[in-house]
């Protein structure tokens, strides 16, 4: 069948649904109408609203053409060429498009609902063609009456809400209009079926999350009332049926789940709290079912106010109360015949629902980029996350709305100055509110952010912007602005942040930045499969390569972290302390954007100084902590070093050590600011068995996570099944294979595109070869094995080539062999062979430590006066090191370097 149709409303809920059903039904075009200032932005918002569903994302261009426009205009808003373009080949309008907020104020609901159709209607009565105008329309509009409600009755006289009337009366325009209409009245639409898709969560949503967070103690309803529910892919489905019928004209269907099929309010709960302790390990009360009619008035009263009204627990509860005490029994006699049978169970389609929208945290799916999706969270009053700059000052607080104002401004500065979708932006500076903002700016434009941590040497950092081709570098760390007078990359510098107290004279201010330039870049939306970032690895294996991650990457990996926390965890005020460098994957990504997909208050807290981090945690008191080895190794220390942690540790097992253990774990994570952690984790790099279950036994969990920079997060010790020394399960969405050699395989949306300007066999079409072996067990759990490679890994989760190292050392004149110390190790150090005549070792290392990056730097070394020997087993025959031996022939010098 080949039908070119018009469609309104095509971003949201029940409009995206309806279109992946047309796509499916006939072969015709879909203009579909997007509110939208332009052309381009209406592309961009179809693409934010459909990037979930992939056939329907790929005809977006083709088949599906979107056109700016509002109906709530005259004229739709289009142009006068894309109305002429419609005129001539639309014979089918499926006006889906409405405001749906029931708190809404009666002006505006009647401006959209009603004087909306009116306009649709106007625009169809000038197509050439015209065959069929579907209107949607709610099954409500049969207002207060009870019993059964025929298709074809008319609407009622007494609404239960304000939103009812405004849709009875747009009913009413097109049932005067004389065109060729259908009028379709769904009830109330639930997610997908099979996927449990959502893109709002309203209605019985709310009641199912009030429920799931343990705060609906009790349902102003009878056990026993229907619910009328109906996923979002049947209506959908039926719509499309009805629409493409000819023999559907001048007819009303209820696309309405059959009174005998709906669930009970009693049946509904049960099923709840059976799902939640199997699916969350919550155990929710059992509802008390109190039906009385009072709340029922009081909520006709709410709903028929015509001001907008202040969205509380209690407003929802009362704008919901007169759906839940329903007793109307659809008619479904036409819907039947032209659309068949309803054949859905409920308990068919819940576990979908339940889980899917437990993922997204009941937060409404906007389908925008991470940045996008942060300045809608940003602007919450409800949920507000708040951020701190932590320094020696104290403490500087910026709201999310003060966040937002300086993030649009710098977006129009970035604009002004030509800098526009694609191009790559370098970034340096310390972690703050400033690098948050400037971060969020570059990528609202659709620029590719290219962050370069701070204590990179001056000739690396120039290094990175040639290979990265950046043109502008903003500069907000001191040590970097005092010696930016030796870069002779071509950039143009701008100082921001601290860095403005040191500002050089070839570097821009930041005021005459914001003052903005004379050649502003048009307007661009990035795509989801776009460019966002490309983040280099330390260089410590040879030259540092660029991974790239592209929007749609991002938007996953700030999603899927917060599902990483339990139910109750990530419904609670979160406090979140950033002091690793932003320029790292971690931190940059997972931990920065994971609070835009949360559905709870954030405080945001950036450690100006990451010396001051001990300083820092007890003001803070973070929810959840991530860090390196270090840390641990160090909180461990102290504990050690204290009376009662000496005696607890010595003491047999038994209550007595229990509690002990008890008020130790109290004082020490009182006094370390993590006494209301409810989840610490590690990462970066490997964490000895025997210190976490020193942890353990002190009844504190400590979770292993792994990742690299080329896939940020992969696996993860959960709360609850933290199995020690495994490195967790996999992320969702994650596979992880081992080769024969035991090498482990990762596929998944974390992984990164690839290597930027580079060729590489270890990443191609969304796998990685992590050149790790581990040992994955039949529960799922993966055990490190170690690596392929010659690498080692300080304390500190920094990745240090053995060669690189060593062969600089031996550079050195009279050194003949040297071998790398550091694995798990707070800094690096050597053990040196001589030869002949040995130059000033500690002015030649010196001299090395120059050009290398903090990690790599060798802080102390040991000449061994006795050479390496085959006979003992310290070399090959072919004469290369077996460093475990070294390692363990010379243990006592090694250990004489960290004391």
């Amino acid at each position: 069948m080949t039908d070119a149709m018009l469609i309104s409303g095509g971003t949201g809920f029940l409009g995206t649904a309806l279109c992946a059903e047309l796509l499916k039904m006939c072969d015709g075009v879909i203009f579909v109408l997007v509110h939208a200032s332009s052309d381009a932005e209406a592309v961009h918002r179809l693409r934010e609203a459909w990037q979930h569903d992939g056939a329907l994302y790929a005809a977006i261009g083709g088949r599906v053409r979107p056109v700016a426009g509002d109906f709530t205009q005259s004229g739709l808003g289009l142009d006068a060429e894309t109305a002429d373009k419609i005129r001539h080949c639309v014979t089918r309008v499926f006006h889906v498009g409405a405001e749906v907020g029931f708190q809404k104020r009666e002006a505006e609901l009647m401006a959209v609902n009603r004087e909306g159709t009116r306009n649709m209607l106007a625009f169809a009565g000038t197509l050439e063609g015209l065959e069929r105008f579907v209107q949607v329309s709610t099954a409500y509009v049969a207002g207060r009456r009870s019993g059964v409600i025929r298709e074809d009755d008319p609407v009622g006289a007494s609404f239960s809400s304000l939103y009812e009337k405004s849709k009875a009366e747009a009913e009413g325009l097109v049932r005067a209009s004389g065109m060729p209409f259908v009028i379709c009245r769904p009830g109330m639409i639930v997610g997908d079926s099979r996927t449990g898709w959502a893109k709002n969560f309203n209605t019985v949503y709310y009641l199912m999350r009030q429920m799931l967070l343990g705060r609906l103690l009790a349902l102003p309803v009878k056990r026993d009332q229907r619910l009328n529910v109906a996923p979002v892919d049947y209506v959908a489905n039926a719509m499309a049926k009805i629409g493409l019928c000819d023999a559907a004209g001048g007819r009303t269907f209820h696309l309405t789940c059959p009174t005998a099929m709906q669930p009970r309010a009693g049946e509904l709960a049960d099923y709840i709290r059976a799902w939640a302790e199997k699916n969350l390990d919550v155990r929710l009360p059992k509802p008390i079912f109190l039906p009385l009619g009072a709340v029922k008035r009081l909520g006709l009263i709410h709903n028929g106010k015509a001001g907008e009204k202040r969205r509380t627990p209690l407003s929802n509860l009362l704008t919901l109360t007169p759906y839940f005490f329903s007793d109307q029994d659809f008619d479904r006699t036409n819907t039947d015949a032209v659309a068949g049978k309803y054949a859905l169970d409920w308990r068919s389609y819940i576990d979908a629902l339940l889980a899917f929208a437990c993922r997204a945290n009941f937060m409404r799916q906007t389908g925008q980029t991470v940045f996008e999706q942060a300045m809608v969270r940003r602007a919450s009053a409800r949920y507000p996350i708040r951020f701190y700059d932590v320094g020696p000052d104290g403490l500087r607080r910026a709201s999310g709305r003060d966040v937002n104002g300086r993030v649009t401004a710098i977006v129009n500065a970035l604009r002004s100055w030509g800098i526009h979708k694609g191009d790559r932006v370098a970034l340096t500076g310390i972690n703050s509110v400033d690098y948050l903002a400037l971060e969020q700016a570059i990528g609202l434009v659709g620029a590719t952010s290219v962050p370069i941590y701070y204590t990179t040497p001056i000739p690396e950092a120039e290094l990175l912007l040639a290979k990265s081709g950046a043109k502008w570098f903003f500069v907000g760390d001191k040590r970097i602005m005092a010696h930016i007078a030796e870069m002779e990359a071509d950039v143009r510098a701008v100082a921001f942040s601290v860095a403005q107290e040191l500002i050089k004279p070839n570097v821009m201010s930041w005021e005459d930045f914001m003052e903005g330039g004379a050649d502003p870049a048009p307007v661009e939306y990035p795509a989801p499969e776009d460019l966002a970032t490309i983040r280099y690895t330390s260089g410590t294996t040879g030259e540092p390569k660029g991974v790239m991650f592209n929007f749609k990457q991002l938007t996953w990996m700030g999603r899927v972290l917060t599902g990483l926390l339990t139910w109750e965890d990530r419904n609670r005020p979160l406090r979140y302390l950033s002091f690793l460098p932003l320029s790292h994957v971690v931190e940059g990504i997972l931990a920065s954007y994971a609070p835009y997909y949360v559905l709870a208050p954030v405080d945001y807290y950036f450690l100006n100084d990451f010396g001051a981090l001990t300083e820092a945690l007890p003001k803070v008191r973070p929810t959840i902590f991530f860090s390196v080895p270090r840390f641990y190794e160090k909180l461990w220390d102290q504990i050690m070093s204290n009376p009662l942690g000496r005696r607890w540790y010595a003491m047999q097992d038994g209550p007595a050590k229990r509690a002990a253990g008890a008020l130790l774990r109290r004082v020490i994570l009182k006094k370390a600011g993590l006494d209301v952690c409810k989840q610490l984790i590690v990462g970066s790099a490997p964490m000895s068995e025997a210190l976490l279950m020193n942890f353990r036994a002190l009844g504190v969990e400590i979770h292993n996570a792994y990742g690299q920079t080329e896939a940020p997060l992969i696996t993860i010790n959960r709360v609850g099944d933290n199995v020690i020394p495994t490195i967790g399960t996999p992320l969702p969405e994650t596979e992880i294979t081992a080769e024969p050699d035991g090498e482990l395989i990762v596929k998944g949306p974390q992984v990164t595109l690839g290597y930027y300007g580079m060729q590489t066999d270890t990443i191609r079409d969304g796998v990685l070869r992590t050149g790790d072996l581990g040992v994955i067990h039949e529960n799922g759990h993966i055990t490190l094995m170690g690596r392929k490679k010659e690498m080692i890994v300080t304390a500190y989760g920094k990745n240090i080539s053995i060669p690189k190292i060593e062969e600089l050392l031996k550079s050195i004149p009279g050194v003949s062999e040297a071998v790398l110390i550091g694995e798990h190790r707070p800094y690096c150090t050597a053990l040196l062979w001589l030869e002949g005549e040995a130059a000033d070792l500690e002015a030649a290392i010196e001299g090395m430590n120059a050009g290398l990056s903090h990690p790599e730097q060798i802080r102390k070394y040991t000449v061994i006066p006795e050479p390496l020997s085959i006979q003992k087993g310290e070399l090959t025959p072919n004469l290369k090191v077996k460093r475990a031996n070294v390692e363990a022939h010379f243990r006592d010098e090694i250990e004489g370097m960290y004391r």
